[in-house]
């Protein structure tokens, strides 16, 4: 006889949703696709998940440059131009998220210790006053 039952009821802790990590799967042993980001890892993973996956943004570039090139209809051509309007809106819900963290995190320093949010304030106006840094090659 076994001294545990066969199947395991699923435990859910509230601290378990807050550790989790993504991970790509590995679909083949000997060659591994690793997958890396070039932006945001919260946007382009909602845009795969959400819009379309890495294949089919690139089916539908295939489409709409072959389009052009032959100069027929321009459906995959549109078909791009929304999925570019649904990227770009996912951008700026993450702008506006993060826009909104900071507010909340400078005003709760505010209320902690004014001098020193005055003090973080001087520094992020300064650092907006000098020029953008030249891109890394």
């Amino acid at each position: 006889m076994f001294p545990f039952p066969l199947t395991w009821p699923d435990l859910k802790m509230s601290v378990a949703d807050q550790n989790a990590q993504w991970i790509a799967p590995v679909a083949n042993w000997l060659s591994p696709t690793i997958v890396t980001y070039e932006g945001d890892r919260r946007i382009e993973q909602r845009v795969v998940e959400e819009i379309a996956s890495f294949g089919k943004q690139l089916g539908i570039l295939t489409d709409a440059l072959l389009e052009m090139a032959d100069g027929g209809p321009a459906e995959a051509v549109e078909r791009l131009r929304g999925i570019a309007n649904r990227v770009e809106a996912i951008k700026h819900q993450s702008r506006r998220a993060l826009e909104d963290k900071a507010e909340e995190a400078v005003l709760a320093l505010l209320k902690v210790d004014p001098v020193a949010a005055k003090r973080l304030i001087a520094a992020l106006e300064q650092k907006a006053a000098l020029p953008p840094p030249a891109p890394r090659t």
